[in-house]
């Protein structure tokens, strides 16, 4: 009897099938805790995360092993273990946005041109200096002039005005009474102060009472024509000096008519204003501050104190007149107003 020998089948050699089950066991094993947080899947195993079909790097392709997988806005990865990691926030997991272009700066518009202003009066640099004490040099009438012990209480303004500046300037007063702008060039006084004037010097010019009285040839002036002729000289004779002209307009008379004090010399005023404007020179105008400063006394006290005619002050009137032509010069840019107490 012949012996039947039993040999074990020899094991089947590994194929690729068997390769894609054992695979796909391990596969699902990788599903529970002790499988690698990113186990790579097999090539040929569709994935909603597999690469490009052309092999070329894809921005939507599956992270590998070396590059975490990015984690959404409050979810958390699987961590080693099987316990979830905490949540992070969105930028520090996330890859850095591409950087936007910078903006580009809008061109800046053109600024608007503003309204035109008027022009504001020359600064007091356009002024000749004096080397010295520079002297003020006044020019007018009987209101103005000085007067002695013999005439007290009259005096004029012009015998007070060095009161209220510093020692800093020195006043010269060649006021006369009764003279006009005409009679007083008629008389050689304005070619006096003339050849006394020096650059820097100031020439202040007070008419208008007397150039009114149309009875006198030899003083009226008609204040349209030939009052502006007249007073024009005294600027012409200041500039031509390098000195300084100032036009000053009459004091106030006493005239109290209608519940209000009265300006006089109310066409004379307008034209010293507009002479004034036309070459510009400063006008200090003493009517007008006169006349306001009689309406805050009153009557009473104006006729009591201040006036000693219609037309001539006391002493304290005299006083009150320098005070306000001070006040004009403070309130100038005339390079003296710095020497006004």
């Amino acid at each position: 009897m012949s012996r039947t020998f039993l040999f074990s089948k020899p094991e089947r050699p590994v194929t690729f099938a068997r390769m894609l089950v054992a695979w796909s066991l391990l596969a699902g094993v990788g599903c529970g805790a002790d499988a690698p947080a990113s186990a790579p899947a097999p090539a040929d195993m569709g994935t909603l995360d597999e690469p490009a079909a052309n092999g070329n790097e894809d921005p939507d392709r599956a992270p590998t092993a070396a590059e975490p997988a990015e984690v959404s806005e409050g979810s958390a990865a699987p961590a080693p273990g099987g316990e979830a990691a905490p949540s992070l926030p969105r930028d520090t997991a996330s890859p850095p946005a591409t950087p936007s272009a910078p903006e580009v700066p809008r061109a800046a518009e053109p600024p608007t041109t503003p309204e035109a202003s008027p022009p504001a009066p020359e600064p007091a640099a356009m002024f000749p200096i004096s080397a010295g004490k520079p002297n003020i040099f006044l020019a007018a009438d009987s209101t103005v002039q000085t007067y002695g012990a013999a005439q007290a209480p009259q005096q004029g303004w012009g015998q007070r005005i060095a009161e209220f500046f510093s020692d800093d300037v020195t006043i010269v007063n060649k006021a006369i009474g009764g003279r006009s702008s005409k009679s007083f060039i008629d008389e050689g006084r304005l070619d006096e102060i003339a050849g006394l004037l020096q650059p820097g010097d100031y020439l202040f010019a007070q008419w208008g009472i007397n150039d009114r009285y149309r009875s006198d040839p030899a003083r009226f002036t008609d204040p349209s024509t030939t009052f502006k002729q007249y007073l024009k000289m005294y600027i012409d004779v200041a500039h031509s000096k390098n000195a300084i002209p100032v036009l000053v307009t009459p004091t106030p008379r006493l005239d109290f008519s209608n519940g209000a004090f009265q300006n006089g010399f109310p066409e004379y005023c307008v034209a010293i204003k507009e002479l004034g404007a036309e070459t510009d020179t400063r006008v200090i105008d003493l009517q007008t501050k006169g006349l306001a400063y009689y309406t805050s006394i009153g009557l009473e006290e104006v006729e009591a104190n201040i006036s000693l005619d219609v037309l001539h002050f006391k002493v304290e009137g005299a006083f009150q007149m320098a005070r306000l032509v001070a006040e004009g010069v403070k309130e100038s840019d005339l390079p003296i107003a710095a020497f006004v107490k």
